[in-house]
């Protein structure tokens, strides 16, 4: 799926887009000084790879003879992450060194923003789910949003007092409806 600016809408009728996922690959390649080859950097987690014209940022770590994880941050689509996978063999295999894709990039993180079409009062809200056992957070000093995690669909939500909100930590693109109709459900309890 590819989530370039597509908006999606509830039955409900909140709007929502997914903006960002994470992808993790592995690959099999030969030992090789990737700092070196242009694009690449040394970081503290292993190395990392910033494709031209993108805002992604691809992460590769693994012991020298063995499996590299590669973990692609900030694409639009499974498509694009795997593109950016293939770009790394490709780099690795362009100086007669073997890279071979193990296992495809598959999803594990998807960010979601929307808006629930209502202004919220965060601090009630935030007793309010508080005294029902939610875990919430709220510190208007620190951060402008409620931070509430839920358990049904495992998921943090970022809830603004505008009525806009992002979703953390959805693994996929079948959690995002049923996370927003719990935090709606929620909020209609506490309203009501």
């Amino acid at each position: 799926m590819n989530t370039d600016s597509t908006s999606f809408e509830t039955d409900t009728g909140v709007e929502y887009t997914p903006h960002s996922m994470m992808h993790k690959a592995v690959v099999q390649m030969d030992p090789t000084k990737l700092e070196m080859l242009d694009g690449f950097e040394r970081a503290d987690a292993g190395h990392k790879f910033t494709p031209q014209g993108s805002n992604v940022r691809v992460m590769v770590s693994g012991r020298d003879w063995s499996e590299k994880r590669v973990l692609v941050y900030g694409s639009k689509s499974s498509e694009e992450a795997k593109r950016h996978v293939e770009t790394i063999i490709n780099r690795v295999t362009e100086i007669d060194h073997s890279a071979e894709l193990i296992e495809e990039p598959e999803i594990t993180n998807i960010a979601v923003s929307g808006d629930l079409g209502t202004p919220l009062q965060l601090e009630a809200l935030s007793i309010d789910l508080s005294d029902q056992g939610i875990d919430v957070e709220y510190e208007p000093e620190q951060f402008p949003a409620a931070i509430v995690k839920l358990d049904e669909v495992s998921v943090t939500f970022l809830l603004f007092s505008t009525g806009r909100f992002v979703i953390q930590g959805l693994r996929g693109f079948d959690d995002i409806e049923p996370a927003i109709a719990q935090v709606q459900n929620l909020i209609e309890e506490v309203d009501g």
